[in-house]
């Protein structure tokens, strides 16, 4: 059997290779406008997800028998209802109206699943989201961040300073609780095919939310 911490390195290779080139929300190569209207819908669709990753987040805390894991769950709560109550007050501030936001049914059906996840082991439930959804998150706001800030700039602060780094802690709960659990052949199986089935998931996500965005909805 493969050390856990080797297993969770490969693991990361293989979540890494998996989403090159297939982070298509926004387009480096578009115009400045355009690359614009794509920042923006993120950010309105980053306040739907940061609202869902509230209540997922809830629903799962009775489900990790994991003392270690569990506590450390309520103060991501807490991370995603500011990172929530940051996206609105920024588009607020840009003019725009966060809460006439439609959600894609793809979006809904994502975070529908995963509140209903709340069931499965631990060690799948963190490895889907925390491990390899909040490190792709940190890769793709990297990117935003990059793209935004000559754009707009603010935007790339907030993102920068009060997102970011909490994006990160989140992710090393991922890690952790691989660490931790995916000690046998059968946990690290269980770990791999959660982190595929989330990233095949979130990429379909991906692709009808950068279809909405190049309409300018």
């Amino acid at each position: 059997m493969r050390g856990t911490e080797q297993f969770v390195r490969e693991l990361a290779q293989e979540n890494q290779a998996f989403w090159a080139g297939r982070d298509v929300r926004l387009d480096p190569e578009a115009r400045p406008d355009a690359l614009l209207t794509q920042i923006r819908y993120r950010m309105r669709q980053g306040v739907y997800n940061e609202l869902r990753s509230v209540e997922l987040i809830a629903a799962w805390i009775p489900w990790v028998p994991e003392r270690e894991i569990r506590d450390l769950l309520p103060r991501q709560l807490d991370d995603e209802h500011r990172h929530y109550q940051l996206l609105r007050r920024r588009l607020k501030e840009l003019g725009e109206d966060p809460d006439t936001y439609e959600p894609l049914p793809e979006w809904q059906a994502l975070f529908d699943w995963l509140v209903a996840c709340r069931h499965r082991p631990t060690v799948e439930k963190l490895a889907m989201f925390q491990f390899a959804g909040e490190t792709q998150s940190c890769e793709g706001f990297e990117t935003l961040i990059r793209l935004a800030q000559d754009l707009d700039p603010e935007t790339a602060e907030l993102y920068r300073t009060q997102i970011l780094p909490d994006e990160y802690r989140h992710s090393a709960i991922g890690r952790q609780t691989l660490l931790l659990l995916a000690d046998t052949p059968e946990r690290q199986q269980q770990a791999r095919e959660a982190c595929r089935e989330m990233n095949l998931k979130v990429f379909d996500a991906y692709q009808a939310h950068r279809a909405r965005a190049d309409r300018g909805l």
